[in-house]
């Protein structure tokens, strides 16, 4: 007796190999046979010809503090991913004496926006070393699996307390005693280490660098040689330059950028273990990518395992009236930013309130204005006649003449009065997108390149991250959508070839032989997709978070079924409450 058989789905397996018609049974968690079925099940999921394919991988999330309150994991959870890899970008909450826990969130709130109050409400802080950690999300199931990444900065600091903050060298007591921890760390099931190295990357009133920033190259190989004892794990690290520089900044000098790919070799050469680093398109420097990606090409002919990581898709700000816009320093518009959306939104179309928000000008510091809110409007200020609207669809390809200024030159108004106009409009939901990263040529060419090259991992999702300010856990689902369905500005791919690289393909990068493929023996992860209805929703803002914290949610609708070790989680794109998922420790 089986548990549960899915009959007659088109089978793509995660290899890349062609699809077929069959069957998938499953028992105890595990698929035990696949092809024409015949015994009987407790239950059967009628697929009737739409695709099954392995869960997807997503092995660059933040669920490092969301993972210790919450079990669903949204919004990777209701996008077919069922695993994910936190404790990305050198940043987390482990290992963590008393007295660090405010700067760690801190930390966390500069570098991946998830505000400070969310983190201090949520986080329980049950644990102090990395061990401790892992044990306490053992405890808990959730909507998918987690693997974790040790970061840097919590380690850095727990050794060196202020010194780290200062940006201090280490000593070599103070390698010794990373070392120890990374040890501990692999010992207790991490699956690698993480660091970030971006000047991006800051946090805090004084805009400090995240600790690690600027650590000698000693001491990364201090840590890596020690993860390596293990004989497993893996580098992933952030690298200087990764996005260019601050909006209309230039970027580091190509010189600077190959020397922080020989970080990477270095690492690969000392510990004889992957190296993972963060590679994107941005506008400083729109062929960074291809020098960076031929780099690696020319490291992986010496033998050493290192890969690229790229988002499928642009991304960037995005802008709407519960989130970050232009009018958020204008004094007749904080008169109403109380407010309920549809109620601001509907007085801001009274003629009086637009004319006076329009015409005036935009508060400072010095008058009361906080600094992200005074910096987030700057950039977006900018950046107002670049926003593309989202409307019904969502299109992350989209023309020029779809941005706000070529609609509102048609239009025959200021860019700055229609982005009003648009945001205002019905009950105050609309998006306009800022895609200021991976959309330097204004297409998507240079990822159909990177999604062919076998040094380049697809990732990015960032679940749990940039909650006010970005949501791209769609990222996995996007590579069927676009890439293998709709994408009319330039070639596209197979169905075969984009599943494996959000499955097969991250599970073999990250050593997760038990899954990520549709074969006997692997784990029961597992979607159903009606392929045709497959959609991307729009972006919207929720305050589901502790403290009653907004995030942007963004879920993708076609998945018949979703299925965590045999277990269905969610079912016609509806959460069942099924909690199978686990922590991964990397033994």
């Amino acid at each position: 007796m089986y548990d549960i058989v899915i009959r007659g789905g088109r089978l793509v397996d995660g290899s890349g190999q062609p699809a077929r018609t069959g069957d998938v049974a499953i028992a105890e968690g595990r698929i035990v046979e696949i092809g024409q079925v015949s015994g009987p099940a407790r239950r059967a999921i009628e697929a009737d010809g739409a695709l099954v394919t392995p869960g997807f991988i997503d092995v660059h999330s933040h669920y490092d503090g969301q993972a210790t309150w919450d079990d669903t994991l949204d919004p990777s959870f209701s996008n077919g991913v069922t695993t994910a890899v936190m404790g990305n970008c050198g940043v987390g909450f482990a290992p963590a004496r008393p007295h660090d826990h405010d700067a760690l969130i801190s930390v966390m709130e500069g570098v991946e926006a998830i505000p400070g109050i969310v983190l201090k409400e949520g986080v329980p802080w049950g644990w102090e070393s990395f061990a401790d950690y892992m044990d306490f999300l053992g405890g808990r199931r959730f909507g998918l699996d987690l693997g974790v990444l040790a970061p840097h900065a919590p380690l850095r600091v727990y050794v060196m307390g202020e010194r780290a903050v200062r940006h201090e060298r280490a000593t070599d007591e103070d390698l010794a005693a990373m070392q120890q921890g990374v040890r501990a760390a692999m010992a207790a099931g991490a699956m690698g280490i993480s660091a970030g190295r971006i000047t991006e990357h800051r946090y805090g009133a004084d805009m400090a660098y995240v600790p690690g920033t600027f650590a000698e190259h000693e001491e990364f190989l201090a840590i890596g040689r020690a993860m390596a004892e293990s004989g497993r794990g893996m580098f992933q690290v952030v690298p200087r330059g990764a996005i260019g520089g601050l909006i209309g900044q230039p970027g580091l000098s190509r010189e600077d950028r190959l020397a922080e790919h020989r970080l990477c070799e270095d690492m690969a050469r000392a510990t004889g273990l992957p190296v993972h680093y963060l590679l994107q398109q941005f506008d400083s420097d729109p062929d960074d990518w291809r020098m960076m990606l031929e780099a690696t090409h020319r490291a992986r002919a010496e033998g050493l395992s290192i890969y690229a990581h790229f988002a499928a898709r642009s991304f960037g700000l995005l802008s709407t009236l519960d989130g970050y816009h232009c009018f958020m320093a204008r004094p007749a518009y904080r008169e109403i930013r109380h407010l309920p959306a549809a109620q601001r939104a509907a007085a801001m179309r009274k003629p009086g309130r637009r004319e006076a928000i329009l015409g005036q000008t935009d508060m400072r510091v010095r008058e009361g204005l906080d600094k992200d809110t005074a910096s987030m409007v700057r950039i977006l200020s900018s950046r107002t006649e670049l926003g593309f609207p989202f409307g019904d669809a969502v299109d992350y390809e989209p023309t020029t003449d779809r941005n706000v200024g070529a609609m509102a030159a048609r239009a025959g108004v200021d860019p700055l009065a229609f982005t009003y106009d648009y945001l205002s409009a019905g009950d105050g939901r609309q998006v306009i997108a800022h895609l200021n990263v991976n959309f330097s040529n204004g297409d998507l060419d240079h990822v159909h390149a990177m999604l062919q090259d076998p040094a380049a991992l697809s990732s990015l999702g960032d679940g749990g991250a940039h909650m006010r300010l970005i949501c791209d856990a769609t990222m996995a689902p996007y590579h069927l959508t676009f890439w293998a369905r709709d994408r009319s500005r330039g070639p596209k791919f197979s169905v075969e070839a984009m599943v494996a690289k959000i499955t097969g393909d991250n599970a073999r990068a990250y050593g997760l032989g038990d899954r990520g493929e549709l074969a006997v023996g692997k784990r029961a992860d597992i979607n159903v997709i009606d392929f045709d209805a497959m959609t991307l929703g729009a972006p919207e803002m929720v305050y589901d978070l502790p403290a009653g914290g907004a995030r942007f949610q963004q879920s993708t609708s076609g998945f018949l079924a979703t299925l965590v070790a045999g277990e269905v989680t969610r079912a016609d794109d509806t959460d069942t409450g099924a909690r199978p998922g686990r922590l991964i420790r990397n033994a």
